[in-house]
Protein backbone atom coordinates (compact mmCIF):
# COMPACT_ATOMS: atom_id res chain seq x y z
CA UNK A 1 0.00 0.00 0.00
CA UNK A 2 3.29 2.44 0.99
CA UNK A 3 4.21 1.59 -2.51
CA UNK A 4 0.96 2.60 -4.25
CA UNK A 5 0.61 5.60 -2.03
CA UNK A 6 3.96 6.92 -3.37
CA UNK A 7 3.40 5.98 -7.06
CA UNK A 8 0.56 8.16 -6.65
CA UNK A 9 1.97 10.91 -5.65
CA UNK A 10 4.87 10.66 -8.09
CA UNK A 11 2.11 10.60 -10.44
CA UNK A 12 0.43 13.73 -9.50
CA UNK A 13 3.52 15.91 -9.36
CA UNK A 14 3.97 14.50 -13.09
CA UNK A 15 0.50 15.84 -13.92
CA UNK A 16 0.33 19.10 -12.35
CA UNK A 17 3.64 19.96 -13.33
CA UNK A 18 2.55 21.57 -16.75
CA UNK A 19 -0.65 22.78 -15.53
CA UNK A 20 -3.81 23.41 -12.83
CA UNK A 21 -6.60 23.27 -15.46
CA UNK A 22 -9.59 21.65 -15.82
CA UNK A 23 -8.26 18.77 -17.89
CA UNK A 24 -5.46 18.41 -15.18
CA UNK A 25 -8.08 17.68 -12.84
CA UNK A 26 -9.70 15.40 -14.53
CA UNK A 27 -6.81 13.22 -15.40
CA UNK A 28 -5.57 13.45 -11.82
CA UNK A 29 -9.26 12.09 -10.93
CA UNK A 30 -8.51 8.85 -13.67
CA UNK A 31 -5.12 8.43 -11.83
CA UNK A 32 -6.52 8.52 -9.14
CA UNK A 33 -9.37 6.08 -8.86
CA UNK A 34 -7.09 3.77 -11.19
CA UNK A 35 -4.27 3.36 -8.62
CA UNK A 36 -6.47 3.87 -5.95
CA UNK A 37 -8.41 0.79 -7.11
CA UNK A 38 -5.12 -1.68 -8.16
CA UNK A 39 -4.15 -0.71 -4.03
CA UNK A 40 -7.43 -2.27 -3.16
CA UNK A 41 -6.82 -5.46 -4.48
CA UNK A 42 -3.13 -5.30 -3.42
CA UNK A 43 -4.71 -5.57 0.05
CA UNK A 44 -6.88 -8.53 -0.37
CA UNK A 45 -4.43 -10.30 -3.03
CA UNK A 46 -2.77 -13.35 -2.09
CA UNK A 47 1.23 -12.65 -1.93
CA UNK A 48 1.49 -14.40 -5.28
CA UNK A 49 -0.37 -11.65 -7.08
CA UNK A 50 2.14 -8.58 -5.50
CA UNK A 51 4.52 -8.51 -8.09
CA UNK A 52 1.81 -8.28 -11.03
CA UNK A 53 -0.17 -5.28 -9.07
CA UNK A 54 3.72 -3.66 -8.28
CA UNK A 55 4.05 -3.74 -12.19
CA UNK A 56 0.59 -1.97 -13.04
CA UNK A 57 1.18 0.53 -10.54
CA UNK A 58 4.61 1.01 -11.75
CA UNK A 59 3.62 1.47 -15.56
CA UNK A 60 1.09 4.06 -14.66
CA UNK A 61 3.56 6.07 -13.34
CA UNK A 62 5.23 5.49 -16.38
CA UNK A 63 3.13 6.74 -18.31
CA UNK A 64 3.31 10.51 -16.98
CA UNK A 65 7.43 10.05 -16.13
CA UNK A 66 6.89 9.70 -20.61
CA UNK A 67 4.75 12.77 -21.10
CA UNK A 68 6.06 15.07 -18.63
CA UNK A 69 8.99 15.72 -21.53
CA UNK A 70 10.63 18.38 -23.59
CA UNK A 71 11.70 15.50 -26.00
CA UNK A 72 10.77 12.40 -27.50
CA UNK A 73 9.81 9.34 -24.80
CA UNK A 74 12.98 7.00 -25.15
CA UNK A 75 12.28 3.84 -27.14
CA UNK A 76 12.36 1.78 -24.12
CA UNK A 77 10.02 4.09 -21.91
CA UNK A 78 8.25 3.86 -24.86
CA UNK A 79 7.55 0.10 -24.96
CA UNK A 80 8.36 -0.67 -21.41
CA UNK A 81 6.40 1.49 -19.56
CA UNK A 82 3.94 4.12 -21.44
CA UNK A 83 2.39 1.50 -24.07
CA UNK A 84 1.65 -1.24 -21.11
CA UNK A 85 0.16 1.11 -18.99
CA UNK A 86 -2.76 1.31 -21.48
CA UNK A 87 -3.31 -1.93 -20.42
CA UNK A 88 -3.11 -1.52 -16.73
CA UNK A 89 -5.14 1.82 -16.64
CA UNK A 90 -7.56 -0.08 -19.31
CA UNK A 91 -7.91 -3.46 -16.48
CA UNK A 92 -8.07 -0.97 -13.92
CA UNK A 93 -11.13 0.64 -15.57
CA UNK A 94 -12.84 -2.41 -16.80
CA UNK A 95 -12.39 -4.05 -13.14
CA UNK A 96 -13.53 -0.67 -11.65
CA UNK A 97 -16.75 -1.48 -13.75
CA UNK A 98 -16.88 -5.04 -13.10
CA UNK A 99 -16.53 -4.03 -9.13
CA UNK A 100 -19.71 -1.94 -9.57
CA UNK A 101 -21.34 -4.63 -11.16
CA UNK A 102 -20.51 -7.45 -8.55
CA UNK A 103 -20.81 -5.25 -5.18
CA UNK A 104 -24.47 -6.19 -4.70
CA UNK A 105 -24.02 -9.74 -5.38
CA UNK A 106 -20.90 -10.00 -2.31
CA UNK A 107 -22.58 -7.77 -0.49
CA UNK A 108 -25.49 -10.18 -0.29
CA UNK A 109 -23.62 -13.34 -0.33
CA UNK A 110 -20.55 -12.34 1.96
CA UNK A 111 -18.13 -12.48 -0.59
CA UNK A 112 -14.89 -10.60 -0.77
CA UNK A 113 -15.57 -7.82 -2.85
CA UNK A 114 -12.14 -6.69 -3.64
CA UNK A 115 -10.55 -10.44 -3.55
CA UNK A 116 -9.02 -11.04 -6.66
CA UNK A 117 -10.58 -13.81 -8.71
CA UNK A 118 -11.85 -15.69 -11.75
CA UNK A 119 -14.56 -12.33 -12.37
CA UNK A 120 -11.30 -9.88 -13.06
CA UNK A 121 -10.51 -12.25 -15.95
CA UNK A 122 -13.15 -10.65 -18.47
CA UNK A 123 -12.03 -7.29 -17.61
CA UNK A 124 -8.24 -8.17 -17.68
CA UNK A 125 -8.47 -10.13 -21.25
CA UNK A 126 -10.90 -6.69 -22.88
CA UNK A 127 -7.99 -4.11 -21.84
CA UNK A 128 -5.46 -6.59 -22.97
CA UNK A 129 -7.32 -7.01 -26.56
CA UNK A 130 -8.68 -3.44 -26.46
CA UNK A 131 -4.77 -2.17 -26.33
CA UNK A 132 -3.60 -5.04 -28.82
CA UNK A 133 -6.85 -3.87 -31.00
CA UNK A 134 -5.75 0.00 -31.21
CA UNK A 135 -2.22 -0.71 -31.73
CA UNK A 136 -2.62 -3.25 -34.68
CA UNK A 137 -5.32 -0.39 -36.54
CA UNK A 138 -3.31 2.57 -35.68
CA UNK A 139 -3.67 5.36 -38.01
CA UNK A 140 -5.96 2.60 -40.62
CA UNK A 141 -7.26 4.09 -43.70
CA UNK A 142 -11.56 4.90 -43.90
CA UNK A 143 -12.17 5.72 -47.56
CA UNK A 144 -15.54 7.75 -47.92
CA UNK A 145 -17.44 9.16 -50.74
CA UNK A 146 -18.94 12.37 -50.54
CA UNK A 147 -21.29 13.60 -53.11
CA UNK A 148 -20.70 16.86 -54.24
CA UNK A 149 -17.31 17.25 -53.04
CA UNK A 150 -14.88 18.31 -55.84
CA UNK A 151 -11.67 17.10 -54.86
CA UNK A 152 -9.56 14.55 -53.01
CA UNK A 153 -9.99 15.48 -48.52
CA UNK A 154 -8.24 14.08 -46.09
CA UNK A 155 -9.62 14.92 -42.55
CA UNK A 156 -7.35 14.29 -39.17
CA UNK A 157 -8.28 15.00 -36.09
CA UNK A 158 -6.87 14.78 -32.19
CA UNK A 159 -2.78 14.73 -33.23
CA UNK A 160 -2.34 15.42 -30.04
CA UNK A 161 1.92 15.85 -29.73
CA UNK A 162 3.52 14.89 -26.71
CA UNK A 163 6.67 13.16 -26.07
CA UNK A 164 4.97 9.45 -25.88
CA UNK A 165 3.01 10.71 -29.57
CA UNK A 166 6.05 12.27 -30.76
CA UNK A 167 8.29 13.20 -34.12
CA UNK A 168 8.41 9.51 -35.34
CA UNK A 169 4.56 8.96 -34.91
CA UNK A 170 3.80 12.15 -36.90
CA UNK A 171 6.37 11.86 -39.72
CA UNK A 172 4.61 8.39 -40.10
CA UNK A 173 0.94 9.88 -40.71
CA UNK A 174 2.45 12.97 -42.80
CA UNK A 175 4.32 10.30 -44.85
CA UNK A 176 0.83 8.39 -45.47
CA UNK A 177 -1.09 11.49 -45.98
CA UNK A 178 1.29 12.20 -48.60
CA UNK A 179 1.15 9.49 -49.95
CA UNK A 180 -2.78 9.60 -50.43
CA UNK A 181 -2.11 13.01 -53.07
CA UNK A 182 -4.64 15.10 -51.39
CA UNK A 183 -6.10 18.31 -52.72
CA UNK A 184 -6.68 19.70 -49.32
CA UNK A 185 -5.95 18.08 -45.74
CA UNK A 186 -8.42 19.25 -42.75
CA UNK A 187 -7.24 18.97 -39.03
CA UNK A 188 -10.43 19.15 -36.86
CA UNK A 189 -8.31 20.68 -33.37
CA UNK A 190 -6.61 19.19 -30.62
CA UNK A 191 -3.37 19.43 -32.37
CA UNK A 192 -1.45 20.03 -28.66
CA UNK A 193 -1.58 18.18 -25.18
CA UNK A 194 -1.18 20.19 -21.93
CA UNK A 195 2.46 18.23 -22.10
CA UNK A 196 3.43 19.90 -25.75
CA UNK A 197 2.53 23.37 -24.61
CA UNK A 198 5.80 24.57 -24.12
CA UNK A 199 8.03 22.47 -27.02
CA UNK A 200 6.34 21.73 -30.15
CA UNK A 201 8.76 21.97 -32.78
CA UNK A 202 8.70 18.58 -34.12
CA UNK A 203 4.67 18.77 -34.37
CA UNK A 204 5.65 21.91 -36.58
CA UNK A 205 8.21 20.54 -38.38
CA UNK A 206 6.08 17.40 -39.78
CA UNK A 207 2.88 19.94 -40.61
CA UNK A 208 5.33 21.46 -43.18
CA UNK A 209 6.29 18.66 -44.60
CA UNK A 210 2.60 18.18 -45.79
CA UNK A 211 2.40 19.25 -49.58
CA UNK A 212 -1.39 20.12 -49.76
CA UNK A 213 -2.69 23.26 -48.32
CA UNK A 214 -3.65 22.57 -44.54
CA UNK A 215 -6.51 24.03 -42.65
CA UNK A 216 -7.28 23.28 -38.69
CA UNK A 217 -10.15 24.62 -35.88
CA UNK A 218 -9.09 24.88 -32.76
CA UNK A 219 -9.52 22.52 -29.94
CA UNK A 220 -9.82 22.17 -26.01
CA UNK A 221 -6.29 21.45 -25.84
CA UNK A 222 -4.96 23.92 -28.07
CA UNK A 223 -6.64 27.12 -26.38
CA UNK A 224 -3.60 27.73 -23.40
CA UNK A 225 -1.59 28.52 -25.84
CA UNK A 226 -3.29 29.83 -28.89
CA UNK A 227 -2.49 33.00 -30.09
CA UNK A 228 1.30 31.89 -29.63
CA UNK A 229 0.22 28.79 -31.76
CA UNK A 230 -2.03 30.21 -34.50
CA UNK A 231 1.45 32.16 -35.94
CA UNK A 232 3.60 29.35 -35.43
CA UNK A 233 1.40 27.35 -37.49
CA UNK A 234 0.85 30.18 -39.63
CA UNK A 235 4.60 30.27 -40.11
CA UNK A 236 4.98 26.41 -41.53
CA UNK A 237 1.49 26.84 -43.57
CA UNK A 238 -1.15 25.92 -41.81
CA UNK A 239 -4.19 27.98 -41.50
CA UNK A 240 -6.18 28.02 -38.43
CA UNK A 241 -9.68 29.50 -38.96
CA UNK A 242 -11.02 30.90 -35.39
CA UNK A 243 -14.47 32.00 -36.58
CA UNK A 244 -13.43 32.36 -40.13
CA UNK A 245 -13.35 30.94 -43.40
CA UNK A 246 -11.52 30.75 -46.61
CA UNK A 247 -12.77 31.08 -50.08
CA UNK A 248 -11.13 29.05 -52.88
CA UNK A 249 -11.01 27.15 -55.77
CA UNK A 250 -10.76 23.07 -55.75
CA UNK A 251 -10.50 20.92 -58.81
CA UNK A 252 -10.97 24.18 -60.99
CA UNK A 253 -14.80 24.84 -58.58
CA UNK A 254 -15.52 27.39 -55.69
CA UNK A 255 -15.25 26.09 -52.41
CA UNK A 256 -15.57 27.32 -48.57
CA UNK A 257 -13.55 25.83 -45.70
CA UNK A 258 -14.58 27.69 -42.57
CA UNK A 259 -13.58 26.61 -39.14
CA UNK A 260 -15.20 27.82 -35.69
CA UNK A 261 -13.41 28.43 -32.09
CA UNK A 262 -13.68 25.61 -29.44
CA UNK A 263 -15.95 26.32 -26.29
CA UNK A 264 -17.03 24.61 -23.22
CA UNK A 265 -20.13 26.44 -22.64
CA UNK A 266 -23.24 27.76 -24.60
CA UNK A 267 -21.90 25.55 -27.60
CA UNK A 268 -25.23 26.14 -29.54
CA UNK A 269 -25.54 30.34 -28.97
CA UNK A 270 -21.82 30.75 -29.72
CA UNK A 271 -21.94 27.91 -32.92
CA UNK A 272 -25.03 29.91 -33.94
CA UNK A 273 -23.11 33.62 -33.53
CA UNK A 274 -19.66 32.36 -34.97
CA UNK A 275 -21.76 30.92 -38.48
CA UNK A 276 -24.17 34.14 -38.51
CA UNK A 277 -20.84 36.28 -38.69
CA UNK A 278 -19.45 34.25 -41.69
CA UNK A 279 -20.82 35.98 -44.98
CA UNK A 280 -22.48 33.27 -47.32
CA UNK A 281 -19.84 33.62 -50.21
CA UNK A 282 -22.36 33.06 -53.45
CA UNK A 283 -21.86 30.91 -56.40
CA UNK A 284 -20.05 28.25 -54.27
CA UNK A 285 -19.75 24.61 -55.22
CA UNK A 286 -19.35 23.29 -52.19
CA UNK A 287 -18.94 24.44 -48.51
CA UNK A 288 -17.12 22.22 -45.09
CA UNK A 289 -17.62 23.65 -41.88
CA UNK A 290 -14.63 22.60 -38.85
CA UNK A 291 -15.92 22.20 -35.77
CA UNK A 292 -14.08 20.20 -32.88
CA UNK A 293 -16.86 19.42 -30.57
CA UNK A 294 -19.52 16.86 -32.65
CA UNK A 295 -22.12 17.73 -30.04
CA UNK A 296 -22.06 21.56 -30.89
CA UNK A 297 -22.57 20.61 -34.48
CA UNK A 298 -25.62 19.38 -33.84
CA UNK A 299 -27.36 23.32 -33.04
CA UNK A 300 -26.48 23.93 -36.78
CA UNK A 301 -29.10 25.44 -38.99
CA UNK A 302 -29.87 23.54 -41.85
CA UNK A 303 -28.43 24.43 -45.62
CA UNK A 304 -25.50 26.43 -44.44
CA UNK A 305 -22.81 23.69 -45.46
CA UNK A 306 -22.56 20.90 -47.19
CA UNK A 307 -20.17 18.78 -45.37
CA UNK A 308 -19.42 19.30 -41.11
CA UNK A 309 -16.38 17.36 -39.36
CA UNK A 310 -15.64 17.22 -36.29
CA UNK A 311 -13.47 15.31 -34.06
CA UNK A 312 -12.58 15.29 -29.80
CA UNK A 313 -14.46 12.57 -28.78
CA UNK A 314 -11.55 10.02 -29.98
CA UNK A 315 -13.99 7.45 -31.46
CA UNK A 316 -15.83 7.09 -28.04
CA UNK A 317 -12.79 6.08 -26.33
CA UNK A 318 -13.87 2.89 -25.07
CA UNK A 319 -15.87 0.41 -27.49
CA UNK A 320 -16.39 -2.60 -28.79
CA UNK A 321 -14.80 -1.62 -32.68
CA UNK A 322 -12.34 -4.74 -32.10
CA UNK A 323 -15.23 -6.99 -32.26
CA UNK A 324 -16.79 -5.00 -35.10
CA UNK A 325 -19.67 -3.60 -33.15
CA UNK A 326 -20.22 -0.04 -33.49
CA UNK A 327 -21.02 0.55 -29.61
CA UNK A 328 -18.76 2.82 -27.60
CA UNK A 329 -19.17 3.81 -23.76
CA UNK A 330 -19.51 7.92 -25.30
CA UNK A 331 -21.99 6.51 -27.57
CA UNK A 332 -24.21 4.88 -24.84
CA UNK A 333 -24.54 8.53 -23.47
CA UNK A 334 -26.26 9.68 -26.67
CA UNK A 335 -23.02 11.22 -27.94
CA UNK A 336 -21.54 11.46 -31.02
CA UNK A 337 -18.44 9.61 -30.68
CA UNK A 338 -17.47 7.92 -34.71
CA UNK A 339 -18.37 8.12 -37.91
CA UNK A 340 -21.37 9.66 -39.57
CA UNK A 341 -24.04 11.94 -38.55
CA UNK A 342 -26.00 14.48 -39.54
CA UNK A 343 -25.55 18.33 -38.52
CA UNK A 344 -27.87 20.60 -40.43
CA UNK A 345 -29.58 18.12 -42.70
CA UNK A 346 -25.90 17.21 -43.97
CA UNK A 347 -23.05 14.80 -43.77
CA UNK A 348 -21.27 15.44 -40.59
CA UNK A 349 -18.01 12.96 -39.55
CA UNK A 350 -16.22 12.50 -36.28
CA UNK A 351 -12.61 11.60 -36.79
CA UNK A 352 -11.35 8.70 -34.11
CA UNK A 353 -8.38 10.74 -33.70
CA UNK A 354 -4.98 10.19 -34.36
CA UNK A 355 -3.33 9.86 -31.40
CA UNK A 356 -2.42 6.54 -29.80
CA UNK A 357 -0.58 6.47 -26.15
CA UNK A 358 -2.26 8.61 -23.37
CA UNK A 359 -4.95 8.42 -20.66
CA UNK A 360 -7.80 7.65 -20.53
CA UNK A 361 -6.07 4.73 -22.91
CA UNK A 362 -7.96 3.82 -26.09
CA UNK A 363 -9.97 0.48 -25.22
CA UNK A 364 -11.56 -1.08 -28.49
CA UNK A 365 -11.04 2.07 -30.19
CA UNK A 366 -7.99 2.72 -33.20
CA UNK A 367 -7.55 5.84 -34.79
CA UNK A 368 -7.73 6.58 -38.11
CA UNK A 369 -6.84 8.82 -41.53
CA UNK A 370 -9.79 9.23 -43.24
CA UNK A 371 -9.71 9.99 -47.38
CA UNK A 372 -13.00 12.05 -48.35
CA UNK A 373 -13.45 11.25 -52.53
CA UNK A 374 -16.19 12.64 -54.90
CA UNK A 375 -18.01 9.44 -55.69
CA UNK A 376 -16.48 7.14 -58.59
CA UNK A 377 -13.32 8.94 -57.27
CA UNK A 378 -11.94 6.90 -54.50
CA UNK A 379 -8.44 5.46 -56.72
CA UNK A 380 -8.35 8.42 -59.42
CA UNK A 381 -9.61 11.16 -57.71
CA UNK A 382 -9.19 14.04 -60.15
CA UNK A 383 -11.66 13.71 -63.29
CA UNK A 384 -11.45 14.80 -66.62
CA UNK A 385 -12.97 17.85 -65.52
CA UNK A 386 -10.47 18.81 -62.99
CA UNK A 387 -7.67 16.89 -64.90
CA UNK A 388 -5.16 20.36 -65.55
CA UNK A 389 -6.82 22.31 -62.76
CA UNK A 390 -4.06 24.21 -60.25
CA UNK A 391 -3.95 21.59 -57.06
CA UNK A 392 -5.33 22.55 -53.62
CA UNK A 393 -7.26 25.52 -52.25
CA UNK A 394 -6.38 28.31 -54.12
CA UNK A 395 -7.39 31.39 -53.74
CA UNK A 396 -9.55 33.50 -55.17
Amino acid sequence: MVFSLLALMATLRHVYAVGTAGNDHFVAAVVTGCMGWYTLMWVHAPVGAWPFFAVAVLTQWGLFFCAERDRACPAWARWGLALPSQVTYGFALWGGLATVVRAPVALVFGLGLFHPGWWLMPPFLLAVSGTFHAVVRHNRLKHHAVPGLPGRVVHLSDLHASPTNHEIQLRAIVDRVNGLDPDLVLVTGDLLTPFSERVHDYLLRQLARIRAPVYACPGNHDLPVIERFVAELRGVGVRMLIDEAVLGRLGGRAVEVAGVQFHWRGGKARLEEAVDKLLEPPEVAFRILLVHNPESARHLRSGRFDLVLSGHTHGGQVGLNMFGLRPTLYGLFGGRDQGWWRAGGVPHHVHCGNWLIGLPPRMGVASEIVVLDPPGHQDGHQDAASRGAPRGLQSE
